[in-house]
């Protein structure tokens, strides 16, 4: 979960804004909730209008609150790591175990705005290892979706622009092509930045290499 932590914010609202798993949380300074994903909204707002700019204390366990803001101590301490953090909250017919992996949140100017987090349930897991057999396989079902939406797509414009160099001469549209080839590796790199892959070896691959494995 680090490594999908390091993300910034925009990057793991598109990732996680619709997700069925996993919750995504940004919790200001204030100490308020300033951006919730719609899963943890459905989740645990039914007791109340409106879950933004609410204190992020309410719907937790009071018993919680002391590691609660240990590990908000902890994200100002050590801004670039990650920490995890197991949690009770209220759901409105009682309260759910949950778990969840906070970091400082650094905004552009670089200055701190509290902490991201994103979590998931925990209760229904009766023992360890079937909750890391879930969260590998959501992680991977996340991966792969990933790869169908994005990377084949990707894939096949390189090979089409491929194609278009070898049948034309014409210096105009030669332009064009450079432009274009120059832009689907430049995507190619953005979506390297933060897609989540079950396969690291490719990240050590030259550039050539990892557009032939999309």
């Amino acid at each position: 979960m680090e490594q999908v932590l390091m993300q910034p914010l925009d990057q793991l609202k598109n990732l996680l804004h619709n997700s069925n798993a996993f919750y995504l949380g940004h919790i200001n300074s204030a100490g308020q909730y300033a951006y919730l994903n719609q899963h943890f909204i459905d989740r645990y707002g039914k007791l109340y209008e409106s879950m933004i700019d609410m204190p992020a204390h309410i719907p937790t366990h009071p018993d919680d609150l002391p590691a609660c803001y240990a590990t908000n101590q902890k994200c100002m301490d050590e801004p670039e790591k990650c920490f995890p953090l197991t949690i009770r909250k209220i759901n409105g017919e009682g309260y759910v175990i949950t778990h969840w992996d906070y970091k400082a949140y650094r905004k552009q100017d670089g200055s701190i705005d509290g902490v991201i987090g994103i979590g998931y349930d925990i209760t229904e897991f009766e023992s360890r290892k079937e909750h890391i057999s879930f969260l590998t396989a959501t992680i991977r079902d996340v991966a792969l979706k990933q790869s169908h939406l994005i990377r084949k797509p990707l894939a096949n414009i390189v090979g089409l622009v491929d194609m278009l160099k070898e049948i034309t001469e014409d210096e105009a549209i030669q332009d064009i092509i450079q432009m274009l080839e120059a832009s689907t590796k430049e995507l190619n790199n953005e979506f390297e930045g933060f897609l989540i892959s079950d396969e690291p070896v490719k990240k050590n691959l030259p550039q050539s290499a990892k557009l032939n494995l999309l």
